[in-house]
């Protein structure tokens, strides 16, 4: 029996041999019989890979005598799902020089046109199952690494989504809009100030995902947001993502005009950013806005605004794009 010092081995290494009618397959058993961190089972061709599917085997030595042509079980194993990956080892001492090309071609990962001396032969095995060891090991690294970007993604979303952001843009999203909206929109009532909104549109936006990917897309949205919220003044302005394209501003205590004059700053920096758009025809990227503003009454509601937002907006890319449209709430 060969010692542990000898052929070291933390794990077993499981072989199946194939060809167990053949004297050197015979060989080959005797030498790694008994061997300390071998598991040694035999096979022939026609069994070898519903053995394997129960074994997984972690090299496979297939054993050919005289000029038999072993090409044929290669492949066979390699469009294999359990041995595709499987190191296969070819031993053939009487083969001819064409063998050995022609196993390599069908996916052989090792070839000996010898009856290896024992040495050699738990070598070349310890070397192939410690290197197909390192692949499982280094595959499942990699999917439990992708599980838990994964993991971190959704989280990242969640909290994100807790703290009232926009996952893609960073600013505020829709629900925390709404929920600032409705009380700015009680306060201006109580106060009897006006309470001015924006709505900002990219035009012909459609084109960045048809023309160049979503991704395409996003940049430009992250860009128009870092944009509109460089726009603003004070703590209680506040840019949201309004929809997919589409960003709001809401303008507490800001009459219409001067919410005008926002909105035409915005508008005016894009154009000056010169982002070149998709569309030849469109050069840069431009966008049109939608203003409304009102003082609240006792029988209105923050819908009314927002509405004649969206109004004001459609306005704006019926005159054209590119432009800043107003009405009163």
């Amino acid at each position: 029996m060969i010692s542990d010092s000898e052929f070291p081995s933390s794990l077993p290494c499981r072989v199946l041999l194939v060809g167990s009618a053949s004297p050197v397959a015979a060989a080959l058993a005797e030498t790694l019989s008994g061997v300390d961190g071998v598991e040694l089972h035999q096979a022939d061709q026609s069994e070898a890979r519903e053995r394997a599917a129960v074994l997984a085997p972690s090299v496979v030595l297939q054993a050919l005598h005289g000029y038999e042509d072993g090409g044929g079980f290669v492949h066979a194993c390699r469009k294999s799902d359990v041995l595709k990956e499987v190191p296969l080892l070819v031993i053939a001492p009487q083969a001819e020089a064409a063998g050995r090309e022609a196993a390599f071609a069908a996916g052989a990962t090792d070839y000996l046109a010898h009856l290896p001396a024992r040495t050699e032969l738990l070598a070349r095995v310890r070397y192939h199952a410690d290197a197909h060891l390192a692949r499982q090991q280094r595959d499942a690294a990699v999917c439990r690494l992708r599980a838990s970007e994964a993991t971190l993604a959704r989280a990242q979303v969640e909290i994100e989504q807790l703290a009232g952001l926009d996952a893609l843009t960073g600013v505020a999203s829709r629900s925390r809009f709404d929920h600032v909206a409705q009380n700015e929109w009680q306060r201006a009532r109580r106060n009897g100030q006006p309470l001015s909104v924006l709505v900002c549109d990219v035009d012909h936006f459609d084109q960045f995902n048809e023309r160049l990917g979503q991704d395409a897309g996003d940049l430009c949205l992250k860009k128009l947001a870092g944009l509109l919220v460089g726009q603003l003044k004070r703590p209680s302005d506040l840019a949201a993502r309004y929809s997919g394209k589409a960003f709001a501003i809401m303008l507490p205590d800001t009459s219409l005009d001067g919410a005008v004059r926002v909105a035409e700053a915005c508008r005016a920096s894009l154009e000056r950013l010169a982002l070149s758009h998709p569309a030849p025809e469109r050069r840069v990227v431009t966008m049109s806005i939608g203003v409304a503003s009102s003082v609240p009454a006792e029988d209105a509601g923050l819908e009314t605004l927002l509405e004649r937002a969206d109004e004001a907006l459609e306005a704006a890319k019926a005159r054209g794009r590119n432009r800043v449209m107003a009405l009163r709430g």
